[in-house]
């Protein structure tokens, strides 16, 4: 078995490891297709970002972000045009822009934010992973996943999974860790990754399950996306 979980962590990491295509969107940003996961790398000030609670129509990106209950209350704090819409809980990790300027910051978010979404896992504080994360049980399970992270030099990183994308959380970590990511948060992961990334000439999108199957079954639709569109 031990033997199984090894080839099957080598497989993964090949996988990921192998791109076949990269586009400029915008002017300077980039998409990143892997095997598993789609790399969406935004260059400072090339992007306005806001949180909505509801699914973006008129965005050149966007993606899920916190964690809901079964009764579809999001997890954690949102603010939306510096209005408090949930409230903080404890642990977890924050995208939020201040002054015009979006940050991902891991365990602790500062007041008077004009726009915040947190989630309830962090993934990367200060360059080190979350080591104490990837030793949890749900964490060893094959799922679609996204982490959302920043650069030293203030580039925001989107790491998400492809259609082919079922990986652990590990398998996720090791393969950003190419991208010298300072502080990284998972997304809501699973049944509710949902995201677009486009420009004029093309368009990049990912829903794990579609809102018409979501129709037919109990699973809930996620009640948060950040957001964006080309300056």
């Amino acid at each position: 078995m031990k033997k199984l979980i090894i080839l099957l962590s080598l497989s993964t990491l090949i996988l990921c490891s192998s791109t076949y295509n990269t586009k400029i969107f915008g002017k300077k940003s980039t998409i990143e297709n892997y095997w598993l996961f789609n790399v969406f790398i935004i260059k400072p000030g090339e992007m306005s970002f806001e949180v909505t609670d509801k699914k973006p129509v008129n965005s050149d990106f966007y993606i899920n972000s916190n964690f809901f209950t079964e009764n579809n209350n999001p997890i954690g704090l949102v603010v939306i045009n510096s209005k408090r819409k949930s409230n903080k809980t404890k642990g977890g990790g924050f995208f939020y822009v201040k002054n015009n300027k979006p940050h991902v910051k891991s365990k602790n978010c500062p007041r008077n934010t004009k726009y915040a979404s947190q989630t309830i896992l962090w993934a990367i504080d200060d360059g080190a992973i979350n080591k104490s994360l990837i030793k949890q049980p749900h964490a060893n399970q094959l799922r679609y996943r996204s982490l959302i992270g920043q650069t030293k030099n203030g580039d925001i990183i989107i790491i998400s999974s492809n259609r082919l994308g079922l990986v652990t959380i590990k398998d996720l970590l090791d393969f950003s860790d190419k991208y010298n990511i300072v502080d990284g948060i998972l997304l809501d992961g699973g049944s509710s990754v949902d995201y677009k990334f486009m420009d004029n000439n093309q368009t990049i999108s990912f829903m794990s399950i579609p809102y018409g199957l979501k129709s037919f079954t109990s699973i809930g639709s996620p009640t948060t996306y950040i957001h964006g569109n080309f300056n």
